[in-house]
């Protein structure tokens, strides 16, 4: 599988960012991608929204380290068996905050959101608007 990210011309790991939990859906740090192959990917989802021109001139492509051990959410039931962070504070009636830190500390490398295959994770993780990726160790970037 190979991802993209833009806003970025090429993957520098001593700019990385520890991902830590932000009492939110969405931490901290981390790298943030969709898949070349997403039904609804990031490029997708600025267009729609007018939000920014994703330009290849300023993106990197990648794919992720054999090995590397991926939580894939392809349904709400899948998000439910995540550690969830009790501390969070900006949660509304829906959302469920993943602990992210007790995610990476067990060893797990990134998340994968398939958010085309069930819509309802849009309001539960309010804020990841479409199919992607977050990177939570910079070991299994492998750049194109």
């Amino acid at each position: 599988m190979e991802y993209v990210h833009y806003g970025h011309k090429q993957f520098l790991k001593q700019n990385f960012k520890k991902v830590k939990n932000y009492g939110w859906v969405k931490p901290e740090g981390g790298l943030w991608a969709s898949s070349t192959e997403a039904e609804f990917g990031w490029k997708q989802w600025c267009k729609d929204q007018e939000f920014r021109e994703c330009s290849e001139d300023n993106a990197f492509y990648f794919t992720l380290a054999a090995g590397a051990k991926v939580v894939h959410i392809r349904s709400l039931e899948d998000l439910k068996e995540l550690p969830e962070d009790d501390t969070a504070k900006f949660k509304m009636s829906d959302m469920i905050c993943p602990d992210f830190e007790k995610m990476r500390d067990s060893g797990i490398d990134a998340i994968e959101l398939h958010l085309s295959e069930d819509y309802r994770l849009y309001w539960a993780l309010y804020g990841w608007d479409c199919d992607s990726i977050l990177i939570m160790n910079p070991d299994i970037v492998m750049e194109c």
